[in-house]
């Protein structure tokens, strides 16, 4: 089936948009997930309706003994039982009104032959009853502007949508979001992918308007030619991130035991990722890093990076990690260096990167923004700050100086912040990220993003030509 002829979003939006939902497994024991996944739905803005045999009430919830029993159709059913009790299951979901179920049983493929043959089972009895299902062997989905449905918590509401193989890192990465105030707009962890393929999910991301970025952690792809074509599709309407596991050797092994799919080639893999427009990024820590700046920042014309700071070894450590990820540190014009010689310190630097030296506050920081925003020579914006802590500086004048350069200049151009000092530099980063400035701890981290939306925008101009 052509991506044109199969309409992903119609098809899987009950997964993420839900009216009613069941939950088999429903318990009042917090030490089981059918009592975590009850206690998210319940916080939820959907109508839930537990199954269980053990008792008739949940955590005050009246229970069914059946989804046979439920007194109205639903939309969605979870379930959280034993992996033998599951393709029997699927019958009485159909049964139940429901023609979509999020399995998030482990013990399937990914535990040797004996859990192949119950997968196949169970997908083989979803398929004769009419159902999709999301797993097994997964946390489950959530929207965030509507409910949870899985066992982890709730992310902030944003643009970003995640798709992940892994369960608990996907459920990991979404503590990760709350902790770094960073958006997320859909969430899926698709486990062992027996039905819903991760080429499936990705149409349908690519299709949500709620979705402005979506980041993928992906380990194994069964069919490679449905995931590239969606993958491509995606990477045309929106950026892409995907960060992948299994590139070595022993990552390979270790991934088969986890999700029982194969890695695959790492070269064929990141090749396949470049040709189809999207971006790959090293590590856990960077992808939800790159995908903010995606998502609050406006795409650079170029790989020349402007760089401002009040600490000469930071801007150092900034231009040497441009020149690693392949940005350019140009001179900048004559006459914005002029402008800069007359406002700052005798001993400031209007080479770039600019040092506006430690006694640089509030104004320099301004004028410094603005004049490297006006200057063609720059694409990208990197503002530095080691916030001082003497001469009655406060903790976000710095910032504050910056938010008001890039108004006064009014350029189109990404601005990237890297404010250092831990906790006493923090007032000023959230000031920043409030006003939609990312801010990283590191110039590394920050140039690391700046050269993935760089790579982004040049792969889709060259799709476009």
């Amino acid at each position: 089936m052509s991506y044109g002829e199969y309409d992903a979003y119609n098809d899987l939006d009950p997964f993420f948009n839900p009216r009613r939902v069941a939950l088999v497994g429903a318990s009042a024991d917090y030490r089981k997930l059918g009592n975590s996944i009850l206690m998210n739905l319940l916080a939820s803005e959907v109508e839930v309706f537990p199954v269980t045999r053990s008792r008739e009430r949940v955590l005050g919830v009246r229970a069914y003994p059946s989804l046979r029993q439920l007194p109205v159709p639903v939309d969605l059913v979870i379930i959280a039982v034993a992996a033998k009790y599951c393709p029997a299951l699927m019958y009485e979901v159909r049964a139940a009104g429901a023609r979509h179920a999020v399995v998030i049983s482990g013990g399937f493929s990914e535990t040797g032959p004996e859990g192949k043959q119950l997968e196949n089972q169970l997908v083989h009895a979803a398929r004769e009853a009419g159902v999709r299902i999301i797993g097994p062997n997964c946390v489950g989905v959530s929207n965030s502007r509507l409910f949870n449905g899985t066992f982890t918590m709730m992310p902030e509401r944003g643009n970003i949508a995640l798709l992940s193989q892994s369960g608990a890192l996907g459920g990991m990465t979404i503590y990760n979001t709350r902790a770094k105030r960073i958006g997320v707009s859909k969430f899926a962890s698709l486990g062992n992918a027996a039905d819903v393929s991760f080429s499936e999910v990705l149409r349908y991301f690519t299709e949500d308007d709620r979705t402005h970025v979506i980041a993928i952690y992906v380990e194994g792809v069964d069919k490679g030619r449905p995931f590239f074509e969606s993958l491509r599709q995606a990477a045309m309407a929106k950026p892409v991130v995907v960060l992948k596991g299994g590139l070595s050797k022993a990552g390979g092994r270790a991934t088969q035991s986890h999700t029982g799919s194969l890695a695959g080639s790492a070269k064929i893999f990141e090749g396949m990722v470049r040709q189809a427009g999207a971006v790959m990024i090293p590590t856990l820590d960077s992808l939800l890093e790159v995908c903010k700046l995606f998502d609050y920042q406006p795409s650079p014309c170029g790989r020349n990076i402007g760089i401002i700071s009040n600490t000469g070894g930071a801007g150092v450590l900034a231009a040497d990690a441009a020149s690693y990820f392949g940005l350019n540190v140009p001179e900048l014009s004559k006459e914005t260096r002029r402008e800069l010689r007359q406002i700052l310190s005798p001993m400031a630097a209007t080479r770039n990167p600019v040092d506006v030296v430690a006694s640089g506050g509030r104004r320099e920081y301004r004028v410094a923004t603005e004049l490297l925003l006006s200057d063609e020579n720059i694409d990208t914006l990197l503002v530095i700050c080691g916030v001082p802590t003497f001469a009655g500086m406060t903790q976000t004048e710095h910032a504050a100086g910056t938010l008001e350069g890039a108004r006064l200049a009014g350029a189109d151009k990404p601005v990237v912040g890297v404010w250092l000092a831990g906790d006493v530099g923090k007032p000023g980063k959230d000031l920043l990220e409030m006003n939609r400035i990312p801010c990283y701890d590191d110039p590394h981290t920050a140039c690391l993003a700046i050269a993935k939306v760089v790579e982004y925008s040049e792969l889709k101009g060259r799709r476009t030509m």
